[in-house]
């Protein structure tokens, strides 16, 4: 834990965007991140994907919340089918289920949130952000509320951005 910064909370995070500019090289987007820092803005708010198409695709935000949910529901029907199915002896052995079922529940949801994070599940935008780090660009993402993605936008402008788009994801990179 960071000492010193304030923790955000779940409804906080849930509020806020993010925004992903793109810089035409690597140098550039560290002097924007570092004109960031100097602006205000917490580390744990900006990123940066340099050379890393995978980091990249994480800037249209990724689905590795929605699939560790799926996968825990699903999961959680295993256990249940594995407790009807497996008769009498096995609702009756209530330590198994107890062990069981949580431990199918976890590693459903790992292997969702992991299944989400795939490239399997890209959105359109995915494919943008992919091309811009492929072809040498490099990407800035800032997370926060509206009227802080504003000042983060004048910053990233006057530091040479040379695109700018709004995410729904509050997720830096």
């Amino acid at each position: 834990m960071r000492v010193g910064l304030p923790m955000r909370s779940v409804h906080e995070a849930l509020e806020e965007e993010s925004i992903v500019a793109a810089f035409p090289d690597h140098e550039r987007a560290v002097q924007a991140a570092h004109a960031l820092d100097e602006a205000g803005f917490p580390p744990d708010r900006v990123g940066i994907a340099i050379e890393n198409v995978r980091q990249a695709r994480e800037a249209a935000g990724s689905f590795s919340a929605a699939g560790a949910i799926v996968g825990a529901v699903v999961g959680a029907i295993v256990a249940v089918v594995f407790v009807i199915a497996g008769g009498d002896e096995m609702r009756q052995n209530v330590v198994a289920i107890m062990l069981g079922a949580p431990a199918l529940i976890l590693a459903f949801g790992a292997i969702g949130a992991l299944a989400g994070r795939a490239k399997v599940f890209r959105r359109k935008d995915y494919a943008l952000y992919e091309g811009l780090v492929e072809s040498g660009q490099a990407l800035v993402s800032v997370s926060g509320k509206r009227d802080e993605l504003r000042r983060a936008i004048a910053v990233l402008k006057e530091r040479g951005a040379t695109t700018i788009r709004l995410e729904e994801t509050g997720e830096a990179l």
